[in-house]
């Protein structure tokens, strides 16, 4: 069963990758999307630590992720909206 979340966990990863990759290179041909970019990487960050924390169980690299994904979504949604 461990296995299973394992391997569903890792294809998120990739999709949201994948994904990501995308958005962020679209930013840079249209400008008007360069501000979602940080907020692109702290999701990012936050889906590192949730496969990091179902995949490879370790709670302190988890913690770091969280907290540096938290760091750029929240200063930048907060410029964005105010």
């Amino acid at each position: 069963m461990k296995s299973e979340r394992s391997r569903k966990a890792i294809n998120f990863q990739l999709v949201v990758m994948i994904l990501s990759l995308i958005f962020i290179i679209l930013s840079f041909l249209i400008k008007s999307l360069a501000d979602y970019r940080e907020i692109v990487l702290g999701i990012i960050l936050l889906v590192m630590a949730y496969t990091n924390y179902v995949v490879y169980e370790k709670k302190k690299l988890t913690i770091l992720y969280i907290l540096f994904g938290l760091l750029l979504i929240i200063p930048n949604i907060i410029r964005l909206v105010g």
